[in-house]
């Protein structure tokens, strides 16, 4: 038997993957641990879910936006950002008028109430992460970041050449 037959053959009895030491998964799983760590406190005290508060976090920084705005982004799938942006439109957070650039999409904005519910939210929202980041050095935060950054740009470059083979 060859040593990665063995390797692999331990994993699998010790119950380890070689996935697991992916780095995709590893952002993958921290991801879902830092939305399960947030999202019953988010939920709890606000009434919101994840995808509704970063929707309406990134409706703050944008000021007027649209949903293909908001789904470039986030880089998620319009149907959550169409999920999230009718529940926060119904719940007062967000008004809508008519695009006059495009009559298929609609200008997005807080109202006062969604300002007002961002202003509350955004302290504990900073506030973790202070924790997240009293675990890391300064310099391994730094680094961290700018590998997250580097990574992002590499995946998104790459992301872009496949949607357009003639930029290859």
């Amino acid at each position: 038997m060859s040593m990665t037959r063995r390797t692999t053959v331990a994993n699998v009895s010790s119950g380890t993957s070689p996935v697991e030491d992916t780095i995709d998964y590893k952002i993958g799983r921290l991801r879902k641990a830092l939305d399960n760590y947030s999202s019953a406190e988010v939920s709890a005290k606000y009434g919101l879910t994840l995808p509704e508060w970063r929707v309406l976090s990134h409706i703050h920084v944008g000021a007027t936006v649209t949903a293909g705005w908001l789904c470039q982004r986030l880089l998620v799938d319009k149907a959550e950002v169409s999920r999230a942006c009718a529940s926060l439109v119904g719940r007062g957070f967000v008004s809508t008028r008519r695009n006059p650039a495009d009559a298929r999409s609609q200008l997005m904005t807080l109202t006062a109430a969604g300002r007002n519910l961002y202003a509350r939210l955004l302290p504990e929202r900073l506030q973790l992460d202070a924790q997240l980041s009293a675990v890391l050095t300064a310099r391994e935060r730094k680094a961290l970041c700018h590998a997250l950054d580097k990574l992002t740009t590499f995946v998104l470059r790459d992301q872009m050449e496949i949607q357009d083979p003639s930029r290859q």
